[in-house]
């Protein structure tokens, strides 16, 4: 008897053990299929473009989901309040602050161009965006450095560039004079030109809207000195001073007008031959040639310096019959010569002094 009832109450608690499997499984399949429906379901998200508030019902992951699912497009310096990986849930608030548009005017150019502000940015931020998107250097006014921008604002900006450049300049050069006993008194003569100095010098140059504004030095090279300009002028001679022809200054202790003829060492001048024991030797012992005069002594003594009118520098070292008070006989040495010298008259001749 009691074996018979173990057995019996065996089998009830197996159909209980049953039951209660079969409602763990009837479970399992109601919250998978509650799950599949979580995960399909709508749920409510608020998005503010721009001050206009939207209540959004999205079943997206992501913020950068919803965005591309409501096809909103934004302006690289558009500020969203949340990150495009942040995760979506109910009630999620996103806020999207929209970037300014301005126009820029370069140096008073009536043209703009039409560019973007961020959100709450000042000036500064703006000229540095757009320095980056243009590559370019641009200055504004520094009291508007902490002015906001705002919607449809002309922003006026200066274009700031460099260049390099190289200058040419010339060195005026100088004017000198020098005195000379050759020229009239008072007149000049260029006697060399003269020539500017040469030098380059090398400048960064700075403009601000197009017009220089500074210029640094870089280099400052010579490369030719100037070179003076030489000026004769005539000024008068001292007294007791002579000039000859070649320019040669002489002092002379007095001067006298004579008449002057030229010989040579013929025979019709001399008298000699060339196999006379005397033949071309002068009265005074000296050998004849050009540069010795034949004078009365009683006027001109022997071995007197003299410089003569048209013939140069001389020495009295001859005379002769012909030769009396002031006259004198300059020697040549050809025939041809003493023709062409003659007989003149006034010529004039400086004693020189010892």
């Amino acid at each position: 008897m009691e074996n018979n009832g173990s057995r019996k109450k065996f089998k009830v608690n197996f159909k209980k053990f049953n039951m209660v499997i079969a409602g763990a499984l009837i479970a399992l399949t109601v919250f998978l299929a509650s799950a599949d429906i979580f995960e399909g379901a709508t749920f409510g998200v608020l998005v503010i473009d721009n001050g206009e508030t939207s209540d959004i019902y999205t079943s997206a992951a992501t913020v950068g989901d919803l965005l591309q699912e409501l096809e909103i497009e934004l302006h690289q310096f558009d500020r969203v309040s949340l990150a495009s990986y942040t995760p979506l849930t109910r009630g999620t608030v996103i806020e999207i602050d929209r970037a300014i548009p301005v126009n820029i005017s370069i140096d008073g150019a009536v043209a703009t161009i039409a560019f973007y502000a961020r959100p709450d940015a000042g000036l500064a931020a703006l000229v540095s965006d757009f320095r980056r998107a243009t590559r370019g250097n641009f200055i504004f006014d520094r009291e508007l450095a902490h002015h906001r921008p705002e919607a449809g604002e002309t922003i006026h900006l200066q274009s700031v560039n460099w260049e390099t450049r190289e200058v040419e300049n010339l060195t005026p050069y100088n004017r000198e004079y020098v005195e000379t006993f050759a020229l009239p008194v008072g007149e000049t003569l260029v006697y060399r030109e003269g020539m500017p100095g040469k030098r380059i010098t090398t400048y960064n140059v700075e403009y601000v809207a197009r017009r220089e504004s500074r210029r640094e030095v870089l280099s400052d090279v010579i490369i030719s000195e100037p070179q003076a300009e030489i000026v004769h002028i005539g000024v008068p001679l001292p007294a007791g001073t002579g000039l000859s022809a070649s320019g040669e200054v002489f002092n002379y202790s007095r001067m006298i007008t004579v008449e002057s003829t030229a010989y040579t060492l013929s025979v019709s001048c001399t008298g000699r031959t060339p196999d006379h024991p005397h033949w071309g030797r002068t009265a005074s012992g000296m050998m004849a040639q050009v540069g010795i005069v034949a004078v009365d002594t009683n006027v001109i003594p022997f071995h007197t310096r003299m410089y003569i009118e048209g013939y140069g520098f001389a020495v009295a070292g001859d005379r002769g019959g012909a030769i009396r008070g002031y006259k004198i006989d300059v020697f040549m040495d050809t025939m041809a010569e003493a023709r062409q010298w003659g007989r003149q008259h006034g010529v004039r001749v400086w004693i020189l002094e010892d």
